[in-house]
């Protein structure tokens, strides 16, 4: 057989990607012939040694002649480990004595192959996506997770699709159902800088449960992780029966957290609880969650990248108090050019809940405009001719105008807020809460919403561009009509009806017969026990007492047991790991300090994880303080893990 031969440098290309090209190509041909010359020579080697065995055969019988069956073979394998093949570009030679398994051995390898395969397919994994990974506590910039996220990986992993929320904005569950079990340690009166500051003694954590995330305190916003753990926000939809038990509701639903969590991001001032209003007014209902706004790309004051990237950023108040079903609401649509640093504020309007403009300006960017965006702003060169009001102007004005509880409406209004550089926490986006594709990624133009369910036509001046006004008359009307229709118009993910003409010519939503939805809170062992599943919580005396509000909680619960400390409430729930298919130990650590906490917590999360099951999940929550952000770490543990 002729030798392969080592190809030529290829000659270098003028252009750098064409000679990229010509090394890829370069290296494939190389790799090919590569492989070619290594399937020969296996194939060389396996016919020489049956030709050698058949020659042995027959010189044990008599005979002094063997035919050689294949000319390309060596002719002398007296000395195995010397054999090379034909090619100067590889060499090959059994690096072993071992003979070629035939027959039963190798059916038996193919065997255990096969196995080692399917296991690894049934092998519940675990990841985090990029925004866990921005969480990620080895970082020196991180951007929080919200303990509702952890709560939407511990429902996920107990019942999968079928849980109310998914935990994919910020991680990746697969194979949930092979979970043999999960355990989760709380620790209260712990938190990140408790972590940091005795990472010595806890460096066990990074070995065993690399997945460690910043989450923010529930402390920090005056409620318990036991709340955020136990209570599980749900719509229920009589007619559907909890939408075929529980199928998958949208993160528009998060009773309260937009409350809660706002206290902890924004300087929210704090309520006395008798004076707390309930979230259950509709235009409560209507705000962004926080979760939300960090998906939707709303300017948040959080740390980490986020800080980096809105650091010259500025709040619409210093302080904010607690919204309300009487809090004013405001309609906000900017338009922008394009300048060297982007896109940037030429022109505001502000609408009230009667539709009255409260503020309208023009604005000169300090940048040169490069594009003046006509067909979409509107604006044109004379139109900033002697204009000088500044985006510093701007914000000083909205400050001044916006009352510390005011709700501001818009069309994605995260593009509005970016280009005015101001942060909000009270948001309702007219591209959220109405959606008429069934998709939440797809977003609906403002001029077809205002269309469908307005019957009024805007942005029809094509060229000359939108007119900030009826932009936020618009948005305003959208809203005002989903107050007076409910939470399900014009979202037909929630089961409102897509608008359609009537003989008038005129867009109307028909009446749907299906009840309407009520939103309350369910709890996680209610969910979990749907799905025919055991919660266990194990909790000491101080922790239990932060459950005695959640009834409907404890009633679900297969175990509930109070131990006089957090040694003995452990060592409970050593017992319940291995008898449970969620078990939750919750026990309080403020009364300990310094080294002894870490040595504590290290001893506790070490026994635990012994006691959870191979290919079960252990999850470590150190719950934060009003000061200290929390910590959670979470693990699958896998079967070559001793």
């Amino acid at each position: 057989m002729p030798k392969l031969h080592t190809a030529a440098t290829p000659q270098l290309v003028e252009s750098k990607s064409g000679m990229d090209l010509g090394t890829k190509k370069f290296k494939r041909r190389e790799n090919k012939k590569r492989k070619i010359a290594a399937l020969l020579a296996v194939s060389e080697l396996n016919d020489t040694e049956k030709i050698a065995a058949k020659k042995q055969k027959l010189e044990n019988h008599g005979s002094d002649d063997v035919e050689d069956e294949n000319e390309n073979t060596v002719k002398d394998v007296s000395k195995s480990s010397e054999l090379v093949t034909k090619y100067t570009t590889n060499c090959f030679a059994r690096i072993s004595d071992k003979p070629l398994l035939e027959g039963e051995e190798y059916e038996e390898l193919k065997k255990r192959l096969r196995e080692r395969k399917k296991a690894l397919s049934c092998t519940p994994i675990f990841r985090l996506k990029s925004v866990g990974e921005d969480a990620s506590i080895s970082l020196a910039k991180r951007v929080p997770l919200f303990m509702s996220d952890i709560q939407h990986l511990v429902t996920f992993c107990m019942v999968g699709d079928k849980a109310p929320y998914w935990p994919h904005r910020w991680s990746t569950m697969s194979k949930w159902n092979r979970l043999s079990n999960m355990v989760v340690l709380v620790l209260d009166g712990v938190g990140l800088d408790d972590y940091n500051s005795h990472s010595d003694t806890l460096s066990w954590f990074p070995k065993h449960v690399p997945n460690l995330v910043e989450v923010v305190s529930p402390y920090s916003y005056h409620t318990t992780v036991a709340e955020e753990l136990a209570l599980l926000p749900l719509t229920v939809n009589h007619k559907k029966k909890l939408i075929d038990q529980f199928g998958s509701l949208e993160s528009a639903l998060e009773k309260d957290e937009a409350f809660k969590a706002f206290r902890s991001i924004f300087p929210v001032k704090p309520v006395d609880k008798a004076k707390m209003t309930s979230p259950d007014n509709l235009k409560l209902k209507l705000l962004l969650s926080a979760t939300q706004m960090v998906t939707e790309n709303y300017p948040l004051p959080l740390s980490g990248t986020l800080a980096d990237r809105y650091k010259h950023y500025k709040m619409t108040k210093e302080s904010y108090t607690e919204v309300t079903p009487s809090s004013p609401v405001y309609s906000v649509d900017c338009e922008m050019c394009l300048t060297q640093d982007g896109n940037e504020l030429t022109r505001i309007c502000v609408v009230d809940a009667s539709l009255a403009v409260v503020y309208h300006t023009m604005v000169k960017p300090r940048n040169a405009i490069k594009n003046y965006l006509t067909q979409y702003s509107g604006i044109t060169p004379d139109m900033l001719e002697g204009i000088t009001t500044r985006l510093e102007d701007v914000q000083k004005a909205l400050q001044d105008l916006l009352p510390d509880d005011a709700i501001l409406v818009g069309q994605s209004l995260n593009s509005d807020l970016a280009a005015l550089q101001m942060m909000h926490p009270y948001v309702i986006d007219t591209s959220v809460c109405f959606n008429i594709s069934g998709d939440r990624r797809r977003k609906t133009k403002l001029s077809v919403l205002a269309h469908l369910f307005l019957n009024r036509t805007i942005q029809s001046q094509g060229k000359l561009g939108h007119n900030p006004i009826e932009d936020a008359q618009a948005a305003m009307n959208l809203v005002l009509k989903k107050f007076e229709h409910g939470l399900e118009f014009g979202d037909v993910i929630l089961g409102g009806q897509v608008p359609r003409m009537d003989q008038k010519g005129e867009y109307g939503v028909p009446k749907s017969n299906m009840d309407k939805y009520e939103n309350l809170m369910t709890s996680l062992s209610k969910t979990v026990a749907e799905q025919q599943k055991s919660v266990a919580l194990l909790c000491d005396e101080v922790s239990m007492e932060k459950y005695k509000d959640f009834v409907n909680f404890k009633s679900e619960l297969k175990l509930m047991k109070s131990e006089l400390t957090s040694k003995e409430a452990v060592e409970a729930a050593t017992t319940a790991a291995v008898e449970h298919n969620l078990t939750i130990c919750h026990v309080d650590l403020t009364e300990v300090e310094g080294e002894e906490k870490a040595k504590i917590i290290k001893k506790y999360a070490k026994k635990l994880y012994d006691f959870t099951s191979l290919n079960g999940m252990f999850m470590t929550l150190l719950g934060g303080t009003t000061k200290q952000n929390a910590v959670a770490g979470i693990v699958i543990k896998k079967p070559d893990e001793r």
